[in-house]
């Protein structure tokens, strides 16, 4: 017999409606993304045609959906003991029962259908851990990556209920194994409204055992509800409650965002679809024109930031692969990774430029985007398609895929960190140098920030009063040198020209590595206090944060990092918070690792923050650090 099945607590921890799975994919483009991922974790690339990913919104006779008078009950009995707990009765909670109750008590219920055609199905029976259909509906957070897909921690799944307004889900489908259909809540834990006892979170529509301590999913065709019943083979899953205004654009724009390159290498295709009828397609045939059309309407409702980092650079990364320079990507070996490719396109004459390169891996879809000043009129995609090299990184990314970093992985070791530092970083000198090997100059000469003379004293003049801040980018001429405004308490001229002219030791350059330099510091990049220029971890001093009140600041560019020089006139201690400065304000930044060139060794650093530093009186304390960036910065200390 079908019904809505919520285990017995039997003791365990009772769970509130706040799931954290749900709440990380709350955002707008999360639905879409995090689907089109899972469809193209399950895509047959043997059949030799693309997954074709349907978005379809079906308002639902309320008579048609599974269990509901039961699913009302469940909902009231929820409501009443989470309500009851709350201190005076509200919050978002006394919203989402509101909403859920009068949709299901109404005549229609929008559903969202997410349906997928040239894909597995979902393989596996109820009892198969490591089959795909046992991980959707009944693992949780189990790390893992199908094919050459995305997901690897298991908790995408939870992103279609954040969008639905009931958190509840259905799912049919058919595979070689045959029909499937179930449908999962994600709720609180509550007494039961017909035996009283508390249940989980989570529940089942599906087949309940007699003794009603268990289930199994309803695979008779015949039990299936027509409606959901699959004709071909793939999957169905169905968003009940799905409220959203503009979904057909949002859908658009985050599947043209994320999986432009899938699309134009005719993996995937996407069709939005409004009961029963087609309104839109999108595969690599009008690619262009879907992107074009995107790019329009995201500028007149986006903030320009915002416009240029999203569909306004995608114009252009579509460009990079579909008409790179030189009609080929550059390539370079990178140890662990093996091949990696990088699409250039140029139009230098072109304003609307972003400046930008996206990072991708095999399954074409992008990871994170960064700014580049290095070249003007360009737009770029770094593409990982190696077996390896793909599931190195996908081990890298965190749960919303949207970035590269060693502290997204789990359980490896520092030595495994440390070695994923390096090979992010290569990644990250691959691109740079092909930046300036088109760029046709040697910018390794530059070692000053950009218009730095603008704001900060020469070097000759490091015991004028310091002046926070440098400026945020270059004027994007090709040249070598760069012009500025130098401005200290008593007198402001123009100056040209780099500063600085000795290149100091780099983290990149062989035999100027700090970690093969003479010294006590560990090499670890934490610090031991032994040597390594810390103080006692109980003086209050080193926890107070330097101020530009006190310490003169300078920041070049160095090699692949940057050298700060401090000076004070006073004996102090402190930390030292770094920021970027851009046209808009001052951001955080990565500090990867910190050298110092006294001690000769690495200081402790905790992301924008260098930890433990100690300034002697008229002293100057140069500092080599490396930052997470992919564009260079305009450093600034806070205070």
């Amino acid at each position: 017999m079908s019904d809505w099945f919520f285990p017995k607590l039997s003791g365990g921890e009772e769970q509130g409606l706040n799931d954290a799975g749900v709440e990380i994919f709350k955002k707008e483009d999360s639905l879409a993304r995090e689907t089109c991922q899972n469809i193209g974790d399950v895509w047959v690339q043997e059949s030799g045609l693309p997954a074709v990913a349907t978005f379809e919104l079906v308002h639902l006779p309320v008579e048609e959906f599974p269990g509901r008078d039961r699913l009302i009950e469940i909902l009231q009995s929820c409501r009443d003991y989470v309500l009851e707990g709350l201190p005076d009765g509200t919050g978002n909670e006394k919203k989402f029962f509101q909403t859920a109750l009068s949709l299901l008590q109404g005549k229609t219920i929008p559903l969202l259908r997410i349906g997928d055609e040239n894909t597995s199905g979902l393989l596996g029976g109820d009892d198969e851990r490591r089959k795909p259909f046992f991980r959707l509906l009944k693992g949780q957070g189990a790390s893992s990556l199908q094919g050459d897909g995305g997901g690897t921690y298991g908790i995408g799944q939870r992103a279609p209920f954040a969008h639905s307004a009931l958190r509840t889900v259905l799912y049919s489908t058919k595979s070689a194994d045959g029909f499937a259909f179930i449908g999962k809540s994600i709720l609180a834990s509550f007494p039961h409204p017909h035996h009283g006892e508390m249940t989980q979170s989570k529940g089942w529509w599906c087949d309940t055992n007699p003794d009603g301590n268990g289930w199994t999913t309803v695979r008779d065709p015949g039990q299936i509800p027509s409606r959901f019943l699959r004709k071909v083979t793939g999957t169905d899953l169905w968003v009940t409650g799905f409220i959203s205004d503009n979904w057909e654009q949002s859908v658009r724009h985050s599947v043209l965002r994320h999986f432009f390159a899938a699309i134009a290498n005719n993996q995937l295709i996407i069709q939005l679809m409004k009961d029963g009828i087609v309104t839109s397609r999108i595969d690599s045939t009008n690619l262009s024109d879907e992107l074009i059309k995107a790019a329009d309407e995201a500028r007149k409702s986006n903030r320009k930031k915002e416009y240029m980092e999203g569909l306004g650079s995608t114009l252009y990364f579509h460009k990079a692969i579909t008409d790179p320079m030189n009609g080929k990507p550059f390539t370079r070996n990178i140890p662990v990774l093996g091949e990696v490719k990088l699409y250039l396109y140029r139009d230098s004459k072109n304003k609307d430029m972003p400046n930008r390169w996206a990072s991708m891996r095999k399954p074409r879809i992008i990871v994170e985007t960064a700014g580049s000043t290095i070249l003007n009129g360009f737009a770029a995609v770094l593409i990982c398609d190696t077996e390896h090299g793909n599931k190195y990184l996908a081990e890298l990314e965190g749960p919303e895929h949207n970035r590269w970093h060693p502290e997204e992985t789990r359980q490896w070791s520092k030595e495994q960190k440390n070695e994923a530092k390096k090979v992010l970083s290569d990644v990250r000198k691959f691109v740079r140098d092909t930046l300036q090997e088109v760029r046709g100059a040697n910018l390794e000469k530059q070692q000053d920030i950009p218009f730095l003379g603008r704001y900060l004293p020469a070097e000759d003049d490091i015991d004028d009063e310091a002046v926070q801040g440098a400026a945020s980018a270059r004027s994007g001429e090709d040249s070598e040198e760069e012009s500025g405004v130098r401005r200290t308490r008593n007198k402001q001229e123009v100056v040209t020209g780099t500063a600085g002219k000795q290149l100091p030791p780099t983290f990149t350059d062989k035999g100027g590595d700090p970690a093969l330099l003479d010294g006590d510091g560990n090499g670890d990049g934490n610090g031991d206090g032994n040597g390594s220029g810390h103080v006692p971890k109980n003086d209050e001093s080193v926890k107070r944060y330097l101020s530009p009140k006190k310490v003169r600041f300078r920041a070049f560019r160095s090699g692949d990092g940057y050298r700060v020089v401090l000076q004070s006139d006073e004996k102090i201690s402190g930390r030292l918070k770094l920021r970027s400065v851009g046209e808009t304000g001052l951001f955080d930044v990565d500090v990867v690792r910190v050298f110092d060139e006294k001690t000769k060794s690495f200081l402790d650093s905790d992301r924008s923050v260098i930890n433990n530093i100690e300034l002697e009186a008229g002293v100057r304390k140069n500092l080599y650090i490396e930052i997470n960036m992919d564009f260079e910065l305009a450093l600034a200390m806070e205070g």
